[in-house]
């Protein structure tokens, strides 16, 4: 079993994430080749390695369009905002920054202590027209490549974490969304072209923590807003950040989307080899500190065929005050802010009060901000907290095309070797509402295509 660890030293961004990959070992002609069947008929990934002013060999990358450069978006914008403002502390600040929909722009600005900005700005769009794209356009794009289902799956996964964000701040739902410059081809490019190089480096499991946020504010299309920009923001409830002292957006709406979507949690405290490093680099430099993503690969051995191992934090604690409504909405809550799960056990309490005893299954990085939550919003005095070894059969996402849609599946790895194909309850529902259509018959069918696809002496 392979486990990704991404380590965003100084934030994220697309273009950083699939750079360490291709560094990594992941091939970007094989990827060029899927993006342009896909769709994407004029795209290619132009990547160098090159060494950075901290002296590290990093990888570059550059999403062209028909020979130019299809800039201009997530990562870079280069608005020529080369606001040259002298600043007395001599500092030059490069900055990308990020629009609510997904801009990026590199200032150079050296401050002068009157701070009076001249922002002209001078988009440096490649010439190549970008269509906005909705969500629906974009799976389409995604469903109709020759890709492997897992990359279809962890794709898909991204866009609709990207599209709910879109939609939170706009005040509209996630298919009414149009990504405008996050829905156009150099985005396109990283968000697939990063679940591609993911299957071709046999990943699976990523882990990533410590996100990065800068200072400053951004211009956008909502006028100038301080960083982190709406879209990545959002993205970011609910995650612990470190705000760097460096100017600008760090962490991009494609890097947040990729990195909360895929990531489940830090890097598990266990015994792993790792087998490769890779280091991604993004459209500037900082005087401070690396402007690198760096990619961990190791192999784990299985404890036993198809189990995983890793530590986790149970939090309890027992209340005979609370309505149900209120214990409901401290489900809702804890398992919207990244408790793994949330469960009610009846218990018998002193003068003879039948009450309630939360448990919380969390990972270990989040116990102390969801005890903070059971603090807040419970009638608890205190929680006990441990920590607890568990062992977790191996999984890994499908898209299975049913006549209804598709339906996103786990599969799920016994120890005997034999699987299963799990269909995910959420992707169930949307289908089943969408065709009127029982929720039995579409969870079914994931069984019963599981069933006729294993052949004899088949260890599916």
């Amino acid at each position: 079993m392979r486990v990704l660890s991404l380590e965003p030293l100084s934030g994220a961004a697309g273009d950083m994430i699939l750079a360490a990959l291709i560094d990594l070992g992941a091939d970007p002609a094989a990827i060029t080749a899927t993006l342009q069947e896909s769709g994407l008929g004029g795209v290619e990934l132009a990547f160098t390695r090159a060494k950075c002013r901290h002296g590290i060999m990093c990888g570059y990358l550059q999403v062209l369009e028909n020979g130019v450069a299809a800039d201009g978006h997530e990562h870079t914008h280069s608005h020529d905002h080369d606001d040259d403002h002298d600043h007395d502390a001599d500092h030059e600040h490069d900055h990308d920054h990020s629009h609510a929909h997904g801009h990026d722009h590199d200032h150079d600005h050296d401050h002068d202590a009157d701070h009076e900005h001249d922002h002209d700005h001078d988009h440096g769009h490649s010439s190549t027209p970008h269509s906005h794209r909705g969500l629906r356009d974009i799976l389409a794009l995604i469903h109709g490549s020759s890709a492997p289902a897992r990359a279809k799956a962890r794709a898909e996964k991204i866009f609709r974490r990207l599209a709910a964000a879109e939609a939170a701040i706009h005040g509209v739902s996630p298919d009414e969304v149009h990504f405008h410059e996050v829905g156009a081809v150099d985005s396109i490019a990283d968000i697939f072209g990063i679940c591609l190089a993911l299957e071709q480096l046999s990943v699976d499991h990523v882990y990533c923590s410590g996100y990065k946020i800068g200072q400053g504010t951004v211009r956008c299309a909502h006028g100038v807003m301080p960083v982190p920009a709406p879209a990545t923001a959002k993205l970011l409830e609910g995650y612990e950040v470190t705000r760097l002292p460096l100017m600008g957006e760090l962490t991009t709406p494609t890097g947040a989307a990729v990195l909360t979507a895929l990531s489940e949690g830090a890097l598990p405290a266990q015994p792993m080899t790792l087998i490769g490093t890779g280091y991604g680099h993004g459209r500037k430099e900082f005087e401070l500190l690396p402007n690198v993503l760096r990619a961990l690969l190791f192999e784990q051995a299985d404890d036993a065929a198809g189990v995983q191992t890793d530590v986790v934090t149970v939090i309890s604690f027992e209340v005979d005050d609370m309505s149900p409504e209120a214990l409901a909405y401290l489900q809702e809550r804890g398992l919207a802010a990244g408790a793994l799960d949330l469960s009610f056990v009846p218990v018998q309490m002193k003068k003879n009060r039948p009450g309630t005893q939360v448990r919380m299954l969390v990972r270990s990085e989040d116990a102390q901000r969801l005890a903070t939550l059971a603090l807040r919003e419970t009638s608890t005095l205190g929680v006990r907290m441990r920590e607890e070894r568990r062992w977790v059969l191996s999984r890994q996402a499908e898209l299975l095309q049913t006549p209804w849609g598709a339906l996103r599946c786990k599969r799920v790895r016994r120890p005997d070797g034999h699987s299963e194909l799990v269909p995910e309850y959420d992707s169930a529902r949307e289908l089943a509402l969408a065709s009127g259509r029982p929720l039995r018959q579409i969870m079914d069918s994931a069984r019963s295509w599981d069933d006729s696809a294993a052949r004899p002496g088949d260890a599916r």
